[in-house]
This record gives C-alpha cells, structure tokens and sequence, in this order.
C-alpha cells in the first residue's frame, strides 16, 4: 500500500486534471478538495473519486468549464446554477456567494442546481464557520445515484442524501457534522471493495433484501442497496433531502432513469449578529462545548470528540505521517495518469 505526501498527491492530481482538460484552476482545486477529504479521514471522498471524475468529464457529464450563474436573487434568498461544472469549484463559489449574502442580509438561503458531484459537503462547511456563520445543508444526486431502499423496502430508491452543518466555536475548531442519511456512504463500500475488505454487517442488503457484509454482493448484478441510517429516522431525514435539495431547487428528486450523476443542494447561512448576537451565541457554544466534553467516560473511550474533532485529528496525523491509497485505487490511478502521459510520482520511499 503505497503511502505519499500530500503536497506531491496533490501535485500528481493536478497534473492529471489538467492532462484530462480541466482549466488549470479548476484542476488544482478538485485536486486539493480531494486531498483535503483524504487527509480528513474520509478516503471516500479522495483522490478515489479521480477515477469517476476523469470518466464523467470524458461522457459529458461533468462541463469543466461550467460557469455559476444567479438565476435570481432577493433579499435572504439566492438560487444559483452550476451548469455541471465540478462541484469543488462550483460549491466553494457558491458558498462565498452565500456567505457574503448572510453578512449583508442576516440569513442566505443558498439554492444550487446542476452542480457536478460536490464530493465532501463538510468543506463547505468549514468555509462558512470560518467566516463566523451558522450552516445547515441537505443535498441529494439530482435524481440520479439511486443507492439507498426505503424503511422496510430492498431496492433502491434513494441517494445517500448528506446533512451536513457547522457553527464556529470561541476557541478550536467548528462544531461540523457532515452525515449520510444511509448507515454508510457508498464511497466507503467502494473503498472496502478496493481493499478487499468486507463490511460490519448491517449495513446494507444484496440483491434477494438478505444482510450482506461483502461489498462485492452490494455491486452485483442485480444490485445491493444500502440501508436508511437508524431506520425509519434516516428515512425520513433522506426525504426531507429530497424535498429540500431536489424539489425546492429545481434539480429534480430521485427517480428510475437518470444516468448523469449531480448534485442539488441547499444551504441555510445565519449570521449570528443578525440573531442572539455573535458574542452570545459565541459565549453559549463555548460553554455548551465544554459542558459536553466534561462527562464521565464510558469505558474504552480516552476523550469526548465534538463532531468535526475527528477529521481535524486525521489531518494533523496524516499531513505528518502521509495518505496511504490501497493497491487497487493506486494501480487505477496510475493507469489514467500513464494514458494521458503524465509522469507517475517515486512512492517507494513511503511504502509501508
């Protein structure tokens, strides 16, 4: 299992893009998006999805020259449109625009369509805490990506649908959740299956609505279909997903047919100004943070980790220690990097 720098995977990743004919500033930021989820712990979302991206740009589903428009915009209110282009350039341009709209109206609520995959939703939340605002975000596949079944059914009807949201804290990182409404988002079983892994069971169903723990049975013919977090509570999250990302934002809910993989998506921006005050909201969450950390611990666990906590631990330790990519992924990588000719970095040093 090769182990790289994260400097030079971004590098590699880049080179890759451009090779691929991303804009050299739309490839340099999908590539440090999808580093950023890697050293974030969340190797669905990392540079595995190279292999999707430079496939959905050569069918025309991804436009890496795809602009964002406002197709309207009034007071607390801005409904913004993609045009497919990749969902971490599309996604952080959309936010900046939403932020700068709380900070003037008090509240955004941020609308996008026809976003390519947006990849991990916490960034965006971290953008917005880091600018002093509360975030809450649902989004769903534009109709596509149908993994998930219903309470009580075994087929796939739904997408994983993420809730994601964030609020600064006075002191350390942002209180940031960033959740798939399914018990498991589909990239980890994709990445167990490139490991050659199998799963906790519980997770998810094969074909015949059986428990299954084998992510091979999950990508069979006829598919698996992954199971609603919490039963009937991550159903009903998934669709409230549908209503707000899909319905509301014209992007269409998940339906039997849609091929091209997309994002709806929206954001609810709050300046705490405009609300109980930034200094009491601030003095609150504090203090809300500490009171929770301050709990007796269950045995085997060392400390209490806010939500957000982890995925700052994973980038401090992998930023020193490297991100290892598992074989498969890698010799996949390594393919597309060699078909557009670009030059496959020295790992052997950082090998395990």
């Amino acid at each position: 299992m090769p182990r790289l720098n994260p400097e030079i995977l971004t590098d590699f990743a880049t080179l890759i893009f451009e090779a691929s004919e991303l804009p050299p500033d739309v490839a340099r930021q999908v590539a440090k998006s999808l580093v950023l989820a890697n050293l974030s712990g969340h190797d669905s979302h990392g540079v595995i999805r190279i292999i999707e991206y430079v496939a959905w740009t050569k069918c025309g589903w991804v436009n890496p020259h795809g602009p964002l428009t406002v197709v309207r915009e009034q007071p607390c209110i801005l409904i913004l449109d993609g045009d497919f282009g990749f969902g971490q350039v599309i996604g952080r341009r959309a936010m900046e625009l939403g932020i700068a709209k709380a900070k003037t109206d008090g509240a955004c609520i941020l609308s996008l369509r026809r976003s390519g995959h947006l990849g991990r939703i916490g960034e965006f939340m971290e953008q917005a805490a880091s600018a002093g605002l509360v975030c809450f975000a649902l989004t769903n596949t534009h109709g596509s990506g149908v993994l998930v079944a219903p309470f009580g059914g075994c087929e796939r009807r739904l997408s994983a649908n993420p809730l994601a949201g964030a609020a600064p804290l006075p002191n350390g990182p942002p209180i940031m959740m960033d959740i798939s409404t399914s018990t498991i988002a589909e990239g980890k079983i994709k990445v167990a299956r490139s490991r050659g892994d199998s799963l906790p069971a519980g997770l998810f169903v094969n074909s015949s609505g059986e428990a299954s723990t084998s992510p091979e049975e999950y990508y069979a013919s006829p598919p698996g279909a992954l199971l609603p977090m919490a039963g009937h509570k991550g159903f009903a999250l998934s669709m409230l997903c549908e209503v707000f990302a899909g319905a509301m934002t014209g992007a269409g809910c998940s339906k039997q047919g849609v091929e091209r993989v997309a994002n709806g998506f929206m954001a609810f921006l709050l300046d705490p100004a405009a609300f109980a005050g930034t200094e009491f909201v601030s003095s609150e969450l504090g203090n809300l943070a500490e009171w929770v950390k301050s709990s007796r611990l269950q045995d085997g666990f060392d400390s209490i980790q806010l939500p957000g906590e982890p995925e700052v631990a994973a980038r401090d330790q992998r930023s020193h220690s490297g991100i290892d990519i598992d074989d498969r992924t890698w010799r996949k990588i390594c393919e597309i990097a060699a078909s557009v000719n670009v030059a496959i970095p020295v790992i052997e040093a950082l090998r395990d």
